[in-house]
């Protein structure tokens, strides 16, 4: 390039350059205001540093000046700047446009859009009153919002009053709905409603009905006037003995259906087999002295042996069938007879007061008192996660875009104009920094804190770390309780977060009073002053389990009716202080279990003991007695079929027995024959040795022997094998 520019004329520099130039001049008003990287290096080599200034070189091309003066033209007017009134004027004019669209139409349909994006949220109505979004402070003010509760349509899940939203400009510029923080001036929980918050398409989930019986759970028991047949008669339903009674005589009837066919086609085949071997047993051996009259009869039992060893099988079978399923119904009847001791001593267990019964009596009501309390907070909560559930799936309906095909690289043009950095960083589709505000509700007040919540938890905790965090304290101002509550939870949404949420709950200074809740305890009244801390944790599985504790003090029952309602009045009244733990398990699909634990039994039963010692032993001896002429009344004449049974195996076994003996007549005629048949055999070869013993004689004599008759052997005398 050196070469190139001493060949070429040189050209003449600008006046304005051809005065040393500061070094600090030079960067400020030449450099600085150059854009290109490219034309800041090109501007820099044609100076020559001397020192502390910047001289412009002699051996510039006519070209190389062109250049320097073109972008001497840009340094200018990027250091004074220049202002064009048409264009200013029309940009003017699109900022009015867009703020008169904003007053006139935004407003309304963003309004309506934060609506719909409610109901689909918490699917109860929603309504967002005097929304307005503001360009130049990118923030949104709205008057009130109140969503409907979807399980109680006459009922807001929550109001809000005037509330400011401030939003991020850069998320908003790229589509996103990034809220950094959200203020309002009061929450209110439960308000009542003057119109149906339903929803067509969203109606009120059914939840199961738990049915309660009258039997549900012990009796209560008044020792000073007892009925043992009344208590007899409200827990007969639960004993075991009757139902295993029912089971053996079931059994043994089934039985005797089963087998009283077979046992006489067995009996009948037996008769049969009995006549036909009769005249075989009956034949005389030795009367018959044809061997092939022998023969043949063997055969003949051989066939008769074969034909009754099968139906002896048969009739085995069936033997060893029934004695299997006598013995079976014979067990049952045994158990029923072994559950008669258990269904007496549960029976005394409830008159047995001191061993905890009393509160076992109790403490279905207490659950039930308990479980509706807990319940209406928990589908709060509930709700609560199903809706972060929905944020959470905005990200995830959003349809994945695919990866480009890489494609070939393509030789870029040299870049000619300026360079401007712009920060890059990833949003989700919705988050929301912090939703604050105080609470006001009726003698209430508090504060309420709900931050980070992201349609996409995976991206937001890279970024901060944090799940969702919700705090609520709110304290009782009126009034002389000074009740406070304060709560702490954080939910995590990611894929597998080792818990999906965690909460803490606290509260002082509650009253209790039960009014005549635990009527059918015969307790007309409780009262008394609380405490409690509950702790939640919800797991991957969709699963929620809860444990707690309540400090009652200063409780007291009014108007106690009964022996274990004036114990229990007694021992609450000498008792500091009640104390009740929880725990609590909801699993999809399943049915929740409700669990308390509590020290009131044993309050109770120190002061039963004291009481309950004149009546116990004659309540437990009429109990058992009123046990035992009941189970006898009730199986009295059922078994009657087990007497069939036993007949009947009696005629099966005979059958048998019978067949075994004709069996083995058979084997000991066929015996006898297999005789007869050796003897002669045996007969026959001592007459040819005989014969032969005679012939030798002869020839020793001189005399030519006469040959012997061959006498007439069976070839195979037995007729076997």
């Amino acid at each position: 390039m050196e070469d190139n520019n001493k060949s070429a004329k040189p050209g003449k520099a600008p006046g304005s350059l051809k005065k040393p130039i500061k070094e600090e001049k030079f960067q400020k008003r030449y450099v600085n205001a150059i854009e290109h990287p490219g034309d800041k290096t090109f501007f820099t080599e044609c100076f020559e540093k001397q020192g502390e200034n910047y001289v412009i070189r002699n051996n510039l091309s006519v070209e190389d000046v062109k250049k320097i003066k073109v972008i001497l033209k840009w340094v200018n007017k990027n250091r004074k700047g220049a202002i064009k009134v048409v264009p200013l004027l029309f940009a003017g004019a699109v900022v009015a446009a867009l703020i008169l669209f904003f007053a006139i139409f935004a407003n309304p349909l963003l309004g309506r859009a934060m609506e719909l994006g409610l109901e689909s949220a918490f699917e109860g109505k929603s309504d967002v009153r005097g929304f307005h979004l503001s360009l130049i402070k990118f923030s949104i003010n709205i008057k009130s919002v109140t969503v409907a509760n979807r399980d109680a349509p006459m009922t807001n899940l929550f109001e809000l009053g005037k509330i400011v939203i401030r939003l991020r400009p850069a998320a908003v510029l790229r589509g996103k709905v990034y809220i950094e923080e959200i203020r309002a001036d009061n929450i209110q929980f439960g308000t009542e409603r003057k119109t149906s918050g339903a929803l067509p398409a969203r109606p009120p989930k059914e939840k199961p009905v738990k049915e309660k019986t009258e039997s549900e759970g012990p009796p209560m028991i008044d020792l000073a006037n007892f009925d043992a047949m009344g208590l007899l008669n409200q827990e007969y339903d639960k004993l075991t003995t009757p139902k295993l009674y029912d089971e053996a005589i079931n059994t043994y009837n089934e039985t005797l259906t089963k087998w009283q066919g077979q046992v006489d086609a067995t009996k009948a085949k037996a008769e049969e087999i009995k006549t036909l071997s009769q005249p075989l047993i009956n034949l005389n051996t030795s009367s018959i002295r044809d061997i092939n009259t022998i023969r043949t009869t063997v055969q003949d039992i051989n066939k008769m042996v074969t034909t009754v060893q099968s139906a002896a099988d048969d009739a085995g079978k069936m033997v060893s069938g029934l004695e299997a399923d006598i013995n079976t119904a014979r067990q049952l009847e045994q158990n029923a007879r072994n559950a008669l001791t258990n269904d007496i001593n549960y029976l005394k267990s409830f008159i047995d007061l001191g061993g905890g019964a009393a509160f076992a009596a109790l403490e279905p009501y207490i659950r039930d008192i308990l479980s509706n309390s807990a319940n209406q907070y928990l589908d709060y909560g509930l709700m609560a996660l199903e809706a972060l559930e929905k944020v959470k799936g905005m990200s995830e309906s959003k349809p994945k875009e695919e990866k480009p095909k890489k494609e070939k690289k393509v030789k870029q043009p040299a870049f000619k104009g300026r360079d401007v950095p712009f920060p890059v960083r990833s949003y989700p589709q919705f988050y929301l920094g912090t939703l604050a505000s105080s609470i006001t509700q009726g003698s209430w007040k508090g504060a309420f804190d709900l931050s980070n919540v992201s349609s996409d938890p995976e991206l937001t905790w890279r970024q901060t770390n944090k799940p969702i965090l919700l705090t609520l304290e709110i304290t009782e101002v009126g009034g002389g309780l000074q009740r406070r509550v304060d709560f702490n939870g954080k939910a995590d949404f990611r894929a597998n977060p080792p818990e999906k949420f965690n909460a803490v709950a606290t509260a002082s200074s509650f009253p209790v009073s039960l009014g005549d809740q635990l009527s059918k305890a015969g307790i007309n009244g409780f009262t008394g002053n609380s405490d409690f801390s509950v702790s939640m944790i919800g797991h991957n599985d969709n699963s929620v389990s809860a444990k707690g504790d309540i400090k009652i003090t200063q409780a007291k029952l009014i108007n106690p009716k009964g022996t274990i309602a004036e114990a229990a009045a007694t021992a609450v009244s000498e008792a500091e202080r009640i104390d009740i733990g929880i725990q609590y398990t909801h699993r999809v699909n399943e049915n929740d279990t409700f669990k308390i634990t509590t020290n009131i039994a044993d309050l109770i039963a120190q002061v039963l003991k004291r009481t309950a010692e004149a009546y116990a032993k004659k309540a437990m001896d009429e109990i058992e007695k009123a046990l035992r002429d009941r189970i006898s009344q009730y199986i009295d004449g059922r078994f009657a079929s087990k007497d069939d049974i036993d007949a009947l195996l009696r005629v099966a076994r005979g059958d048998k027995a019978a067949m075994d003996q004709v069996k083995n007549s058979l084997n000991n005629k066929q015996n006898e024959f297999e005789q007869r048949l050796k003897n002669i055999g045996d007969a026959a070869m001592n007459e040819a040795a005989s014969q032969a013993q005679q012939a030798g004689k002869d020839l020793l004599q001189g005399n030519a022997p006469s040959m012997p008759s061959t006498p007439s052997l069976p070839s195979n005398p037995f007729g076997r094998r």
